[in-house]
């Protein structure tokens, strides 16, 4: 915390001290004009000591400079190859996170303690901090490659652990228990969710045309896309350049599929033929067979909380367990690299490792 506080001198003026503690010590600096005193006594408590004082000279300087918060505008407006939904996330992320903080504060007087501090004040998951410091990284990253500022100051920042519970595993069992207790209209997309591993919007986007049931495989190379604040859809590639892909589907869940259309209709449609959001699913057959299988009553009781897209995390569990190896399950799940497979799914591939320490054994005698 700063303090401000009016010094009477000898001929009855005032000057106004800014107090603070710093390394154990009481610190001051002080000045002639309240509205400057008051304004460095602000940037201490928000941004720190060190830079507040750089801030200060930088003002002196009497030259104009960007804001962060006007830096990180223009370059939204810059970026290509994104969904106009990503854009929105991202200026809510200025408006919300970054102009009420540190936005302020000149580009070139942001530091890594700038941004440190930044995340440290922030609140929510591990993940949606992330997800917040990486566009804040991408931003300045602009700023080093147009010449702004000589380097990033979030290349070393330690984020918060995401947090590794917000993925549910299913067993068998209580996959049963939970598709079992949906109407039968919803049970051929559930059972295609967590028998193949793909995407909600690449699951909803398929045709009749991408089965082939000769050879039990789909053609993945479309998914429905948000396009903006408005909510509107539309088909678009897959998530990922990887995304584009023919998987594998059991038999079990083939045979569940009505083939007998015209290939270009939806393979899971709408009652009059349109698409399945995510929303309808979630609350026609979702979160009411959830409810009822996890009611205080019910026996047996589903005491696990899943999202739909833990239906993706339980592919994933099951195929791992049954000796796939990872390259196999990054393939079917389209992502982009094996880093990520290996890194949501490589504590559940026992299997290699027991392999691993069998062939050691066996050189061993």
């Amino acid at each position: 915390m700063a303090s401000l506080r009016p010094v009477e001198l000898v001929d009855g003026t005032c000057n106004y001290r800014v107090l603070w503690r710093q390394d154990g010590k009481q610190r001051s600096l002080t000045f002639e004009d309240i509205k400057k005193a008051d304004a460095f006594r602000c940037n201490v408590e928000r941004f720190g000591p060190d830079d507040a004082r750089k801030l200060l000279g930088l003002i002196d300087s009497g030259t104009s400079h960007t804001t962060l918060t006007q830096w990180c505008t223009s370059h939204i407006e810059t970026l290509t190859g994104i969904e106009e939904a990503t854009r929105d996330r991202y200026r809510a992320y200025v408006k919300n996170d970054i102009a009420p903080t540190i936005g302020a504060m000149p580009l070139e007087a942001v530091t890594d303690v700038t941004v440190a501090r930044w995340v440290n004040d922030m609140d929510g998951a591990g993940k949606t901090i992330a997800n917040k410091h990486g566009f804040l990284a991408g931003a300045l990253n602009h700023a080093v490659r147009a010449g702004k500022i000589p380097k990033n100051p979030c290349e070393h920042t330690r984020l918060p652990r995401k947090d590794s519970d917000e993925m549910v595993f299913l067993t068998r069992d209580e996959f049963a228990l939970l598709c079992g207790a949906m109407t039968e209209r919803w049970q051929p997309l559930t059972m295609w969710l967590v028998g193949t591993g793909t995407r909600f919007g690449e699951a909803t986007a398929l045709t009749v045309g991408d089965i082939d049931p000769a050879t039990k495989t789909a053609r993945i190379n479309k998914a429905w896309k948000y396009t903006g604040s408005n909510k509107a859809r539309r088909l678009a590639l897959p998530k990922t350049r990887k995304g584009v892909r023919t998987v594998d589907v059991p038999a079990s869940v083939i045979e569940l599929l009505d083939l007998d259309r015209e290939p270009g209709e939806l393979l899971f449609p709408t009652r009059d033929g349109g698409p399945i959001s995510n929303q309808l699913y979630k609350n026609k057959a979702w979160l009411p067979a959830l409810k009822k299988v996890s009611a205080v009553d019910a026996s047996p009781r589903l005491l696990k909380k899943p999202r739909v897209h833990d239906l993706r995390h339980t592919y994933a569990s099951w195929a791992i367990n049954a000796g796939a190896n990872l390259k196999v399950v990054q393939a079917q799940m389209g992502h982009e690299s094996i880093t990520v497979t290996a890194d949501t799914y490589g504590h559940l591939d026992r299997a290699s490792g027991q392999l691993a320490a069998e062939a050691i054994g066996r050189l061993l005698g």
